[in-house]
């Protein structure tokens, strides 16, 4: 198209478009680039009447032996097989034996040819009550919002799985959503084994020929069903049936960077609505926001009590153990990084073949580099952080901006060789692992590890396939898994995250203990779960311990319900960016003076310093609103609008960004 143009600069697009329409010219894929056109691929088969005597080449009649089936086959994938050459293709194709077609390749398919399809699970009496309320809401057509609370392995994936059958069985379509790519995978095989190549998969880990050939497929309703993270809620689905929103209380369905700062659950809802659907959220932690909407009666509560059967025993929730680290220090040479408890039970499961899941909630190998002569710290000239060590690559590493830098032989402060690597890293958890347990065989799952495509996959099919031993891992090892080998879940640092300036950061501790315990003993095997804390007193840890989340909602509740913040009232906050730290904070306090008396019955907060005042040289300055439960929220995005107007353009290299209903520290 573009050589067309050049020859004949009076063409244009519009008149190419008019001889296309009259037949006198084909467009083939129009503006599409290389990466995102429709691919066709050669498929070859045996044909209606081959010769009855066969060739002679040893190749030829290889090929004809793995074409058995009378399947056709993709040619890539029988010269994979065979060894053979595109020459013995095409030479048993003058000679009659097979046929060689064009068909338009599904580069999203990946693997569903094999897919089996399997038969339902018997249901216990609480999925079968649950199934039975949202398969009724499904028969009337309408808008139903249901939250589904039940405990960790208590088969809310068969629930989901039921409803969808309902909606499919009335021609509708269903959205699944999933809080994490790593989760995909396994959330996808369990759907396919009951609904094969009706399933279409959307997340940013695909190449873009992958996402076009799935986003192709919805649209023209070849794919009935979208599984996926947050971005799969805007799938083209039509007729659409039921969303399903699983692990509804993570943070990640939550979009900060770039805009539009959407929280999936929310267009979940809106989706549903608007297509007269049934919203499902589901979690064992249910987020307190989604909690009080089931108290004040927007949403439906169904609950899951009990563990389901796994070979006719009923699994149970793991037992939860506490080790103090502070007594275990005391007793120990060294610092502590796995306990004696811990190793202990680690090898405990290692004689009897079974599998441990660590949480190690940050990665690398050392958080913190520190000279002990003079306190010097390796910072990111860039953003105001310590940088962090990775001993695997030799690095010094921004979990920022990315920068990186080589770590010193001395302080570059003092010129002493004093530099002490602190803190635990899942790298540093790793190679205690290795020593002690030489035999083992251990896979690491963190943002290092699962970078490259399909590497979330790879890890964790080996590791259900009896391949790893131990798998270690962020908190991506810690929701939604389930592996019917595993006996024992160890939490290295039970505190990370307890001590952040959030107001959610107990909430989400307690969400994160609580489901990582859950991975352990879904099946018949009993689980284990050990704590390393040195606060074992904390209510977070205590909570956590006796799986009890209605004491800890109702504590929570309360405690927010006086401050006025989520779920009683509501936040917007605003963050001010640019070069100049005084600047940024002159442009935020100018903001906040101007918004007083225009926008009603709020309470402004700031300006102050972001908890990472500086990313990629930016300095950043947040103002929070509290907005009460009573003040109109449409009023408030248009008093902000107003003020945004009074102030006028922002200095060149300023940024404001607004998050209304924020989820976590900027």
């Amino acid at each position: 198209l573009k050589a067309l143009r050049r020859e004949s600069e009076k063409t244009s697009l519009v008149q190419l478009r008019t001889l296309e329409t009259k037949g006198l010219v084909s467009i083939n894929e129009r503006l599409r680039g290389p990466r995102t056109r429709v691919r066709s691929q050669s498929m070859v088969q045996v044909t209606e009447n081959p010769p009855k005597q066969p060739p002679r080449g040893m190749r030829q009649q290889g090929v004809l032996a793995a074409l058995a089936d009378a399947l056709p086959i993709s040619q890539t994938a029988l010269l994979r097989q065979t060894g053979a050459s595109s020459s013995t293709i095409h030479r048993l194709q003058e000679l009659g034996y097979v046929s060689v077609f064009s068909q338009e390749m599904d580069r999203s398919a990946n693997g569903t040819e094999n897919v089996v399809i399997q038969r339902s699970f018997d249901l216990n009496e609480a999925q079968v009550a649950a199934i039975s309320v949202i398969g009724s809401a499904i028969d009337t057509g309408s808008f139903h919002p249901f939250l589904l609370h039940g405990i960790t392995g208590s088969g809310k994936t068969e629930v989901y799985i039921e409803a969808l059958k309902r909606v499919r069985e009335k021609g509708k379509t269903g959205i699944i959503l999933v809080p994490e790519i790593a989760l995909t995978p396994q959330t996808v095989r369990r759907f396919r084994t009951r609904f094969g190549s009706e399933i279409a998969v959307l997340h940013s880990r695909m190449s873009p020929g992958e996402r076009f050939d799935a986003w192709r497929g919805i649209r023209s309703g070849q794919s009935q069903i979208v599984i996926g993270p947050r971005s799969a809620v805007l799938a083209p689905v039509r007729n659409l049936g039921l969303v399903v929103v699983d692990e509804e209380h993570e943070p990640s369905y939550k979009q900060f960077e770039p805009s539009p700062r959407y929280h999936a659950r929310d267009v979940a809802m809106v989706r549903a609505r608007n297509n007269n659907a049934v919203c499902l959220l589901g979690s064992a932690t249910p987020s307190l926001e989604s909690l009080a909407n089931a108290q004040a009666g927007k949403y439906r509560m169904l609950k899951l009590p009990e563990r389901v059967e796994t070979a006719g025993v009923k699994a149970s929730l793991p037992k939860v153990r506490i080790v103090d680290l502070r007594t275990e220090a005391r007793g120990s040479a060294g610092p502590t990084i796995l306990s004696r408890a811990l190793r202990d039970a680690i090898e405990v499961r290692l004689q009897a073949r079974q599998q441990t899941i660590l949480l190690q909630n940050r990665r690398g190998y050392a958080p913190l580099i520190c000279c002990e002569a003079c306190n010097w710290v390796p910072e990111c000239p860039d953003c105001s952080v310590s940088m962090t060590w990775h001993k695997a690559k030799k690095h010094l590493r921004c979990h920022y901006c990315g920068r990186t830098a080589g770590l010193p032989f001395v302080c570059p402060s003092c010129s002493e060789p004093s530099l002490s690597r602190i803190g635990i890293g899942t790298q540093r958890v790793e190679e205690e692992l290795q020593e002690a347990f030489p035999d083992a065989r251990i896979a690491r799952m963190d943002l290092d590890t699962t970078s490259t495509k399909n590497a979330h996959h790879n890890i964790l099919n080996d590791f259900a396939d009896g391949k790893s031993d131990i798998l270690l891992g962020t908190q991506m090892v810690a929701k939604g898994l389930d592996f019917e080998r595993v006996t024992l879940v160890g939490v290295v640092d039970a505190d990370a995250g307890l001590s952040l300036p959030d107001i959610r950061s107990e909430e989400r501790s307690f969400h994160l203990l609580t489901q990582v315990a859950g991975r352990a003993g879904r099946a018949d095997l009993p689980g284990e779960v050990i704590f390393q804390t040195r606060n074992p007193g904390h209510r977070i840890i205590q909570f956590a311990i006796r799986h009890d989340y209605e004491r800890f909602a109702k504590e929570i509740m309360a405690e927010r319900s006086v401050l006025g913040y989520p779920p009683a009232g509501r936040l917007a906050a605003i963050l001010f960016s640019g070069p100049e730290e005084r600047a940024v904070f002159n442009l935020a306090d100018r903001w906040v003076k101007s918004a007083s008396g225009m926008i009603p019955g709020v309470n402004l907060l700031g300006p102050s310093a972001s908890f990472v005042g500086r990313v990629r040289k930016q300095y950043r300055v947040q103002v929070m609103i509290k907005i009460s439960s009573a003040v109109s929220h449409r009023g408030v995005r248009n008093g902000i609008r107003k003020v945004n107007d009074r102030i006028g353009a922002l200095p060149r290299g300023y940024r404001m960004v607004v998050d209304i209903d924020p989820v976590g520290i900027a």
